[in-house]
């Protein structure tokens, strides 16, 4: 299987994963031919990159993924769901929305795949359009195996996932125009964007309820291990170890992820990327913990 950017050169070539809609039902069936239709289709869906076969030996492998492909088409929109609710100025829906949370974080564990194995070095492609929750479920599954190397037990583990859910909540109260610029930003949309931790976290332990231990990681998650990050600019272990965690699996899904401004970078690369800046924006203790997922 590669990964190719979506452009004419893939007409006529197969289909390299199963496509769901978000009830879980199949949409495109590995190994089928792409024409012209589906490519609208993609385009439409935000894709900027797809997956192809390399041979027709691929169809009948399974997903490699650290979550099936079913899982990742679906549980993005039931965040969105809770997410919209936790939003909402209704302390029906919220309360609702915090046990469907509950409920997400207890599949999460459940879903993860290659639990005594090492991780594959799989991307995981995402749309623009629901890319902030495409990105909270892969940030949740990665914490997972990260908890289970620091061998957190069962309720600290369920604790760290809700934690990575809720990290960039804030960013729904940011400009989508800012969210989604293909340009490089100016430094008022950069203090705008670096809003959303602030803005998270208060919505969080504020009209929603939340104890500062899930919320934590939404105003800490871009504070750096030698003290360069923000809101607050605090180091080492004054960061929760939830937020060292985070911080570090935030920035290996972005640096993977295509996005409005950039091209999607390789899993090799990224861990590159990662090792050398040990110590100065990663705790070394999570920096090996994660490396030891992969290698």
């Amino acid at each position: 299987m590669k990964i190719v950017e979506l452009s004419q050169d893939v007409l006529g070539q197969k289909l390299g994963k199963n496509l769901y809609n978000p009830n879980g039902n199949l949409l495109l069936r590995k190994g089928v031919e792409i024409n012209s239709h589906y490519l609208g289709h993609f385009k439409k869906k935000g894709y900027k990159s797809i997956y192809l076969l390399n041979s027709d030996l691929e169809v009948n492998q399974p997903s490699s993924h650290l979550l099936s492909d079913r899982f990742l088409s679906t549980s993005p929109f039931v965040l969105k769901r809770i997410f919209a609710n936790l939003m909402a100025d209704n302390k029906k829906r919220a309360w609702d929305a915090k046990n469907e949370l509950i409920a997400l974080v207890e599949s999460i564990l459940l879903n993860v795949n290659n639990r005594n194995q090492k991780a594959p070095k799989i991307l995981d492609l995402k749309t623009q359009e629901d890319y902030l929750y495409q990105h909270s479920i892969n940030v949740a599954a990665y914490s997972v195996l990260i908890g289970e190397k620091l061998k957190y037990p069962r309720a600290k583990l369920l604790s760290l996932v809700l934690a990575s859910l809720l990290h960039d909540f804030g960013m729904l109260f940011i400009d989508n125009e800012i969210v989604n610029k293909t340009s490089r930003l100016e430094e008022i949309e950069l203090e705008k964007v670096r809003e959303h931790t602030t803005i998270g976290f208060r919505h969080l332990i504020g009209p929603c309820s939340f104890d500062g231990l899930s919320s934590v990681a939404s105003v800490q998650h871009h504070e750096r291990f030698d003290g360069s990050g923000y809101p607050r600019k605090i180091e080492g272990k004054d960061i929760h170890e939830y937020s060292r965690i985070i911080t570090l699996i935030d920035s290996f899904d972005a640096w993977t992820s295509d996005r409005p401004h950039r091209r999607l970078n390789s899993i090799d690369q990224t861990l590159e990327f990662i090792e050398s800046d040990e110590g100065k924006v990663f705790d070394p203790k999570i920096v090996e913990a994660f490396l030891d997922v992969f290698e």
